[in-house]
């Protein structure tokens, strides 16, 4: 990411929070979030069509799960109306970070791309990395994992409580230097 983007990315992801009413230490429901920006979110199961979607949408609920997370879709393209689709296969923590990382391309305006160009698939691996960020920072801000490391709370009870994976708690934990406080206040208090 681009010097100054992690920052800007917590600052945001905090005014959010207020815009919701929620402080940096509480847990953020990704469809208020999303409904609070008017966008929709559906589970791929509610997919309808014929009988090759409904192949599709088993082959990525129950055959291989992890080719699907979510995506982004504008059913009425130039208009930019956006529509999430999530795997509701996915576990709910899962399904949480996937449903906050697609709030956050339209939250840092990320111009829509062609899912598939040339028989690759089209992204933005800084994009990627933009609103994989963001949605680490609406789901537990920086404040959060500070408290969680002060605290010295196991990191899966921390997560649980936030919604997310044990992998998302420690990334933030850890990414943002909250361990690193913790560590140095508990040496100062002890030395």
């Amino acid at each position: 990411m681009e010097r100054g983007q992690k920052s800007e990315c917590e600052s945001l992801a905090v005014a959010i929070r207020a815009e919701l009413g929620l402080d940096t230490l509480a847990r953020l429901d990704p469809r208020l979030l999303a409904a609070h920006f008017e966008i929709e979110v559906h589970p791929v199961s509610a997919l309808k069509g014929d009988g090759a979607v409904q192949a599709a949408v088993r082959h990525v609920r129950e055959e291989n799960p992890k080719m699907f997370s979510a995506m982004t879709i504008f059913p009425d393209w130039p208009q930019r109306r956006r529509v999430i689709i999530f795997n509701d296969a996915n576990s709910e923590a899962r399904q949480n970070s996937d449903i906050t990382h697609e709030l956050g391309h339209g939250l840092r305006l990320h111009e829509p791309r062609h899912a598939i160009v040339n028989g690759c698939r089209d992204y933005s691996k800084a994009e990627e990395d933009e609103a994989s960020w963001l949605a680490g920072c609406l789901l537990v801000p920086r404040a959060a994992a500070v408290a969680v490391a002060y605290a010295g709370e196991p990191l899966d009870l921390a997560a649980a409580r936030y919604g997310v994976s044990l992998e998302m708690m420690r990334m933030r934990v850890h990414r943002t230097g909250a361990q690193r406080q913790a560590d140095a206040a508990r040496r100062r208090r002890a030395g």
